[in-house]
């Protein structure tokens, strides 16, 4: 008897959401039509094993062209980023995570990271437990949101630190890596994880940590960076810890990975010739869009984090609600207008407070910016504060959306998506067709 396919008829439907909404979540993004082809590729169904890797894994045909792949996406990222060594392994970043911390350190090694209550990512904490790590927060300046570099120092000195990991996934400015490398001395590891900011970063538009004294720079590659859900690892280009690169390097296949997913590898890939040709044009209109909905935010009476500072130098600001019950009852009004965002607990803030994290990664991919911004940080009060009937501000929420279809910063300026039937079909658009904006 024929059953009718109820998984794909959710794809359509989920897909049927797209343009119905705007999408202000900080760690999504949005592909271009060519990432998402290598996706959808052959390359989907096959193996990749790189040239060097451990003997006792089987090899597989056809391996030219994906080894080719690997080199150039390689080579792509070390320009991108200023990187002597690099590797697309890695599935995601909570696995690199669990590559640093387990290459690098033996039980009972003591290192520092990002406290929770400072946006520091909850893996850490995790890892450190199951591997019997000794695991420290970092000192925070809580009132600036910026690490205590004396104070760091002097816990590395006491805890015998061999690792300082930066791991905040709610980050709104620069590390001072270069004041951390000074203070520390040459034999304390760096590791950068820049998960949310490697987009920003490939645009030369927030810092270079590799330049600045970082010994890896690593993260996920889907958030301000458009790749897949995928990882990436890089290394400096000075022999200060050639060792612990050597550790690290070796330790991804076949301790973390075997086959290393050459799709995904081919669209990271891809995703990185277009921050190369894009980057710096991005994250400029990104960090604009998101002072904007700081500003605007700030302006209708919301409590934006960090307003004396611009609100962010990256992607993502953070605005403060309240109590738990109180952003997440606010998260669910944006949700029903589809107006996309995450519930936090706002870092830095003791006692404990909520709110709402807002990106503007996905919209600057899709072309909005200026007037468009300032209308969208309105309906997000609107929706807050309840100003508006829900029904008016999800009209108006559609309508914007439907006016951008295009994908930007692509390797061919910018492309129009169309979702229909778990299909994805690609339009190429040309500037005179482009849609029309708001009036």
């Amino acid at each position: 008897m024929y059953k009718r396919p109820i998984i794909s008829s959710l794809v359509d439907q989920f897909n049927g959401l797209y343009f119905d909404g705007i999408n202000l979540v900080a760690s999504e993004n949005l592909s271009s039509p060519a990432v998402r082809a290598a996706l959808a590729s052959d390359l989907h169904h096959r193996y990749l094993i790189p040239e060097g890797a451990d003997p006792a894994i089987w090899d597989y045909p056809n391996q030219a062209i994906s080894r080719e792949i690997l080199r150039l996406t390689h080579e792509t990222a070390c320009r991108v980023y200023g990187a002597a060594q690099a590797s697309a392994g890695p599935l995601s970043g909570n696995q690199i995570a669990g590559i640093m911390l387990g290459s690098l350190l033996k039980e009972g090694d003591s290192f520092l990271s990002v406290g929770g209550d400072c946006g520091g990512h909850f893996t850490t904490d995790r890892i450190a437990l199951d591997r019997k790590f000794s695991r420290f927060d970092i000192p925070y300046d809580r009132r600036n949101g910026v690490i205590d570099v004396a104070a760091t120092a002097d816990l590395v000195q006491r805890t015998k630190a061999k690792l300082i990991f930066l791991d905040a996934s709610m980050i709104a400015f620069p590390y001072p890596v270069k004041e951390l490398r000074k203070a520390l001395g040459p034999d304390v590891i760096i590791s950068y994880d820049a998960s949310h900011t490697l987009g920003i970063i490939a645009g030369g538009k927030f810092q270079n940590p590799l330049a600045e004294g970082a010994d890896f720079l690593h993260g996920s590659t889907h958030k301000s960076l458009w790749g897949p859900q995928k990882g990436l690892i890089l290394s400096e280009k000075t022999a200060r810890n050639s060792d612990a690169a050597r550790r690290v390097f070796s330790s991804i296949i076949p301790l973390f990975v075997s086959n290393a997913h050459p799709h995904h590898i081919a669209a990271l890939g891809i995703a990185l010739e277009e921050a190369e040709m894009h980057g710096k044009k991005f994250a400029h209109n990104t960090i604009a869009n998101a002072r904007i909905l700081g500003r605007e935010l700030d302006r209708r009476g919301l409590r934006v984090a960090f307003a004396d500072k611009n609100f962010t130098a990256c992607h993502q600001i953070m605005v403060k609600i309240g109590t738990k019950a109180t952003a997440q009852e606010a998260f669910r009004r944006l949700e029903d207008v589809g107006l996309r965002v995450n519930a936090i607990r706002v870092p830095y803030v003791q006692p404990a407070e909520f709110g709402l994290r807002i990106g503007a990664s996905e919209i600057t991919r899709r072309g909005m910016d200026g007037n468009t911004t300032v209308y969208i940080a309105n309906l997000i009060a609107d929706a807050v504060q309840q100003t508006r009937q829900p029904h008016l501000i999800r009209h108006d929420v559609a309508r914007i959306s439907a006016c951008y279809r295009n994908v930007h910063y692509t390797l061919h300026g910018y492309e129009e998506l169309a979702f229909e039937s778990a299909e994805m079909k690609v339009v190429p658009r040309t500037e005179g067709a482009r849609a029309a904006r708001l009036g």
